[in-house]
């Protein structure tokens, strides 16, 4: 045996004979070809890397960029409302008017999983009313109060409250606002 296969016996433990020949293969050829090269002196020691260039940026860069970032996310927020509605598709818009120039529009919203239709009401132009008054929404059929849709009161004549039916709307014949307590039509429309 020669010296290299003694030392390839040194280096490995027991293995089955045809490992051992293909292990002997590649140890002969290593043995062949011999030492590598030496390194070259100049990279004994490596280079430093490249410092970065930086670029300072200015104030006036600084003010613009902040403005350009406050005015993209206010058109993302707006657009995200107009759209949104807090995840709700609108169905349809129901316009209401009454005397002395009250308006006021029900937006009505896709049927939810419990059967209601969520809507939301949007009041102008209805007078404040005293301490323990309030208004109320109703479906109406054939011209006469029918089902109840919720109440609301209004500040400085304005009001905009969330509210729900769980009706069919194709039994009534329209919708009204009146102060609770009382059958007179402050608001209305002409159909459902």
């Amino acid at each position: 045996m020669t010296d290299e296969r003694r030392n390839l016996d040194d280096l490995i433990d027991a293995v089955g004979d045809d490992e051992r020949t293909r292990l002997q293969t590649v140890h002969d050829l290593l043995v062949e070809a011999g030492a590598p090269p030496e390194l070259p002196p100049r990279l004994a020691i490596p280079p430093e890397p490249p410092r970065a260039r930086v670029i300072p940026l200015f104030n006036r860069y600084r003010l613009t960029a902040i403005a350009a970032a406050a005015s993209l996310a206010l058109a993302l927020f707006g657009a995200g409302y107009l759209t949104g509605r807090d995840g709700r598709t609108l169905d349809r818009q129901v316009p209401m008017a009454g005397p002395a120039g009250a308006r006021a529009t029900i937006d009505l919203f896709q049927i939810d999983e419990a059967g209601n239709w969520p809507m939301e009401l949007r009041v102008s132009g209805l007078p404040d009313l005293p301490a323990g008054r309030r208004y109320a929404l109703w479906l109406t059929r054939n011209g006469k109060l029918a089902d109840p849709c919720g109440t609301f009161r209004v500040a400085n004549g304005r009001a905009s409250v969330p509210l729900n039916a769980p009706y069919r709307f194709r039994q009534y014949t329209g919708w009204v606002v009146v102060e609770t307590g009382s059958d007179e039509f402050l608001l209305r429309t002409a159909t459902v």
